[in-house]
């Protein structure tokens, strides 16, 4: 009988082990996929723990690598974070769980329970431990983590819990090899459960840094838009007025030609006032009555004809968007910015296509540009910026994915030969309709 409800207890555990480090997962990465491969691959990693914990009776350092490596796998099939955020999650669940795992265990080995027992008590234990831990983070780390990482910030981060992991089940062996020192092995494992958790608030400190410096960046954008809009407004307000002061002295010299009967001169002077007086600029390439993106398709239009690069836009969108300014002058202003960037470098051939427009409730930004052939990706596959200031460069592109992310817009790139293009495309939020019956 005591078999029965020991294996039965142990297949509700691996269970509930499965449910906790599926959770935690959508904690640190977000909800990801939900399709019958992931499905499949979370009921393989429940027979896995099952198994191991049940049957094989499988534990140790060779349990805790099978945990993290199918754990991993199911991240990569799963979630949309970066390759280095979802290495990065997988050390943390499992140096926290490792930690409050061994103190537990230490704890009922020094009260001296049966080993079957004390086995199905720790794991309980750990994981009620654990999910508190994770109700905390959820609660208080609520919509703080990004999902991606960089290189410098993940090697920065991730050798803490590895580390952790390592002394962590040294202090456990040591205290079953020498009793006397349990008390240790129990102070090293709250020292490293506590190390950890500022090793997430360090985490959190650069994400909110990145952030602030990517929201500094957009604040600048938009206040050389808003700097550009007004000295158009003030430069064509100039123009009215001038031409309001002298229309009087216009009509005198015009009635004076007709009632001379020299109509051309009449209709030559009145061409030369319309060539002078043209209120709609002829370098303005967008025009569609959006000052957001109007400002900006011009003010980059009139940076890429000074570097001799050769500009052509199509942009056929309606005065309003259902979208952010913030997002549109993130998205737009990062591709100009990228795709002048990427001209400049190339010596023949620089050109410019934009393509935007807004049908059936979705914005479509597609541009092309030349480029010299070479790009640079880090480890995760992600393209890297070229620029020695790769520290305040190179978040062009993931501030542009994380702003279409907002809209479960999509970002594509190509590169084929000479030709450089990205396409993002925006969905515009639909509010859920209440029908009352």
């Amino acid at each position: 009988m005591t078999n029965y409800v020991a294996l039965f207890s142990g297949v509700l555990l691996a269970f509930c082990q499965v449910l906790l480090v599926r959770k935690f997962m959508g904690v640190l990465l977000g909800s990801g996929k939900k399709d019958i491969i992931s499905n499949i691959l979370w009921v393989l990693y429940y027979i896995y723990v099952a198994t191991t914990m049940n049957i094989f009776s499988f534990r140790g350092t060779y349990l805790l690598i099978g945990n993290m490596l199918f754990v991993f796998t199911i991240a990569i099939v799963t979630k949309k974070a970066s390759l280095l955020m979802k290495i990065f999650s997988v050390i943390i669940i499992f140096t926290i769980w490792t930690t409050v795992e061994s103190l537990i265990g230490i704890t009922i080995d020094h009260i001296g329970i049966s080993f079957i027992v004390s086995d199905r008590v720790s794991d309980f234990l750990s994981q009620i431990s654990v999910l508190l831990i994770v109700i905390t983070i959820e609660k208080y780390k609520k919509d703080r983590f990004s999902k991606d990482i960089s290189l410098k910030t993940f090697i920065m981060l991730a050798w803490i819990p590895v580390v952790s992991i390592y002394f962590e089940i040294v202090s456990v062996e040591v205290s079953r090899k020498y009793p006397n020192y349990d008390g240790f092995a129990a102070i090293a494992s709250v020292v490293l459960l506590l190390t950890n958790y500022v090793m997430f608030d360090a985490y959190d400190w650069v994400n909110r840094t990145v952030q602030l410096r990517a929201q500094n960046k957009l604040f600048v954008q938009q206040i050389q838009l808003c700097s550009r809009q007004t000295a158009e407004q003030e430069a064509t307000y100039k123009e009215l007025r001038r031409l309001r002061h002298d229309m009087k002295n216009h009509l005198t010299s015009l009635l004076g030609m007709i009632d001379s009967g020299s109509t051309n001169d009449a209709r030559d002077y009145i061409e030369n006032l319309l060539n002078d007086g043209k209120l709609i600029k002829t370098g303005d390439i967008s025009r569609t009555g959006n000052i957001v993106v109007d400002s900006l398709i011009n003010y980059k239009y009139s940076m890429a004809k000074e570097l001799g690069i050769d500009f052509n836009a199509n942009v056929f969108i309606p005065t309003e968007l259902p979208f952010k300014n913030e997002n549109i002058v993130i998205i737009l202003g990062n591709l100009l910015e990228n795709a002048i960037e990427a001209c400049v470098k190339v010596d023949n051939n620089r050109y410019i296509g934009l393509e935007m427009g807004y049908e059936k409730n979705m914005l479509q930004i597609c541009i092309k540009n030349s480029y010299t052939g070479e790009i640079k990706k880090n480890i995760a596959g992600d393209l890297e910026t070229t620029k020695e200031d790769k520290e305040n460069h190179g978040m062009g592109l993931l501030s542009i994915k994380m702003a279409a992310k907002e809209y479960d817009g999509d970002v594509l790139v190509k590169n084929e030969g000479k030709d450089f293009a990205v396409v993002v495309v925006l969905y515009e939020k639909m509010e859920k309709l209440h029908v009352n019956c």
